[in-house]
C-alpha cells in the first residue's frame, strides 16, 4: 500500500522539498469542528460557489472545511485555484474532499497554495452518504516516519448545531 492510497492525508513533504513529513503534523489540527459542503454535479468549483454553499454568517466557528464532490475516475470535479484561496483566507486549518485529489490535471497549484499556508489535505473521503452541514470530525493518519503522505481514518459525528 502506498503513503496515498485510499483516504489519505498529504503532508507538505508531498509538495515541498523542506516541508513537514506526516509523522510531525500537529494532530489537533485534523479533529474539531467541520462543515460539509455538497457540491455534487459541478464540473469546475470556485471561490464564488465555496461562498455560496458555506453559511459565512453563521456565528459557529469550524476549523475544517470537507467537499462533497461526487466526484470519480469517470466524472472528476475541477478545484480551481481560486477556491483554494477561498479555503486559506477563511482561516480552515484542515480540508478534505472525496476524489483523489484536491487538484486535477497534472499541476499541483491547490496543494501548493493550502500546503504552503499549513492547510493539511485530506482525500479519497467517502462522503456518500452525508448531508451538508456541521459535524464534529476525526482524522487522524498512520505515523510513518519521514513519509510525505499516509493512509488515514476518518470519522464524522452528529453535531447538534
Amino acid at each position: 500500500m502506498g503513503s496515498h492510497t485510499a483516504t489519505h492525508i498529504d503532508a507538505p513533504a508531498h509538495i515541498f522539498e523542506d516541508g513537514r513529513t506526516v509523522d510531525e503534523l500537529e494532530l489537533s489540527s485534523l479533529v474539531g469542528r467541520a462543515y460539509l459542503i455538497d457540491l455534487s454535479g459541478k464540473t469546475e468549483i470556485r471561490n464564488d460557489e465555496m461562498e455560496e454553499a458555506f453559511p459565512s454568517k453563521d456565528k459557529n466557528r469550524c476549523e475544517i472545511i470537507l467537499l462533497k464532490t461526487e466526484s470519480s475516475d469517470q466524472k472528476f470535479a475541477k478545484i480551481l485555484p481560486d477556491a483554494a484561496e477561498w479555503i486559506a483566507k477563511k482561516g480552515f486549518l484542515t480540508v478534505g474532499i472525496d476524489s483523489e485529489s484536491l487538484d486535477s490535471g497534472e499541476g499541483l497549484d491547490n496543494h501548493r497554495v493550502l500546503l504552503g499556508k499549513g492547510i493539511n489535505i485530506i482525500e479519497n473521503l467517502d462522503l456518500k452518504k452525508v448531508a451538508p452541514g456541521y459535524y464534529g470530525f476525526v482524522c487522524l493518519p498512520l505515523k510513518i516516519k519521514g513519509c510525505d503522505g499516509a493512509p488515514a481514518r476518518a470519522i464524522l459525528l452528529q453535531s447538534e448545531v
